[in-house]
């Protein structure tokens, strides 16, 4: 049986079995950091970028002379973010007596100071997208899981003094960011593409670092560019700071898995500080449960 050795440039080594008659292949990952190292230093790396809808949605919301009608003329430029913004004005995340069926009543019902995490929840979609047919498939799943780690956030930030659950569906939509870029540059390795495995160790490794760089270009909110960056670091421990959204994005993200073959499904949960910090017991799963699928039917 032939093997595989995949070598990451911190010394980190995989080897797997490979059908004998493909022969030994080494694959080393020191040429891909390094070009995405340079394409990030010179501008070069095609990072995701917001619909530009939203952005023009977003500088009529930081214009502080813009009113509600000045935003839902934009918003009515877009059918498919119209129809997302007024299921979001549905959605659990807010308890109105009678559906609202109008853009700018979803825009009043939402409140046009909270309507920036609104836009940004439900263009999110669009980020997602691809037309590169070889890693379709796991953009879509990527989504997936985002809204299913947001879900799981915004319902969790109820019982949370301090945390907006808007805030925190957009912190799950997102705190995979950095695996986009890193999706869009496999493409270009063969190799890649063809090793899953392989893929999955780098987007392990390196997507926390790139999301952060994502968000700080887009100039999002520093508790967002910590949430994308810091997400899976099991080890974290804030001490006596208040409870955060990357606490909350850490117990979201591993009930997201739980049942599957993820590694943060396995991972022991009273080794980690966001569980206790947010006392994220079983008793709160039924609710979450009913919560979470209506504002995931938001999204899809």
């Amino acid at each position: 049986m032939a093997k595989s050795t995949f070598q990451l440039s911190d010394g980190t080594t995989i080897t797997s079995g490979a059908p004998e008659e493909q022969g030994p292949e080494t694959f080393s990952t020191k040429d891909f950091i390094n070009e995405l190292r340079e394409e990030l230093a010179t501008n070069r790396l095609t990072l995701p970028t917001l619909p530009n809808l939203a952005i023009e949605a977003l500088l009529v919301i930081n214009d502080v002379d813009s009113s509600v009608n000045d935003l839902v003329k934009v918003i009515h430029k877009d059918t498919s973010i119209t129809a997302r913004l007024i299921r979001y004005a549905n959605s659990p995340l807010f308890k109105g007596v009678e559906p609202v069926s109008t853009i700018k009543a979803a825009v009043t019902r939402i409140g046009f100071a909270k309507v920036k995490n609104a836009i940004y929840a439900v263009s999110m979609k669009e980020v997602f997208s691809t037309a590169f047919k070889p890693i379709e498939k796991r953009m879509n799943e990527l989504w997936e899981h985002s809204v299913t780690v947001g879900t799981h956030a915004a319902t969790l930030a109820r019982q949370q003094p301090g945390l907006d659950p808007d805030m925190a569906l957009v912190a799950g939509l997102i705190h995979d960011i950095g695996k986009i870029p890193l999706l869009v540059k496999a493409c270009d390795h063969e190799e890649l593409c063809k090793r899953p495995d392989y893929l999955d160790t780098i987007l392990t490794k390196l997507h926390q670092r790139l999301g952060g760089a994502v968000l700080k270009a887009w100039k999002f909110d520093p508790r967002l560019v910590a949430v994308a960056a810091e997400h899976e670091d099991t080890g974290r421990d804030p001490g006596d700071a208040p409870v955060d959204y990357v606490d909350l994005i850490q117990v979201a993200n591993i009930l997201s898995h739980e049942g599957s073959d993820h590694p943060l499904a396995s991972v022991d949960r009273d080794k980690i500080k966001a569980f206790a910090r947010l006392d994220a017991g079983s008793d709160n799963e039924p609710a979450t449960k009913e919560q979470t699928q209506g504002i995931g039917e938001v999204f899809f």
